[in-house]
């Protein structure tokens, strides 16, 4: 049989000999570290219900400055997005933008 891989790492036949190694690590629910969120203070914050999606909008500040945080939670999963509040107007210009120049385009 041609091996396969690096020289010396185990070959198929190997592979059922090697016990498997499980670390104890817990299991992570949220991606979000837990010491990132202790150290941003809310200023500002809406929640959305748009369908089954719930949006949290957000206004932080932290030790580098102050950020929006929004963040779409939609079955059992969240997705964040974070923008410095140096870009909060372009950000919000070029949405306003998009849907301007969405205005006429079939549904």
């Amino acid at each position: 049989m041609a091996a396969i891989g690096w020289p010396g790492t185990p070959q198929p036949k190997e592979f059922a000999q090697i016990p498997p190694i499980f670390l104890p690590f817990p299991k992570m629910d949220a991606v979000e570290s837990a010491a990132s969120e202790a150290m941003d203070n809310i200023i500002e914050a809406r929640e959305l219900q748009i369908e089954r999606k719930h949006f949290y909008v957000e206004l932080r500040e932290n030790d580098r400055g102050r950020f929006l945080r929004i963040t779409e939670e939609a079955h059992g999963r969240r997705n964040s997005i974070i923008v410095p509040s140096t870009g909060v107007d372009d950000f919000t210009a070029t949405i306003a933008e998009v849907l301007t120049n969405n205005e006429g385009a079939p549904a």
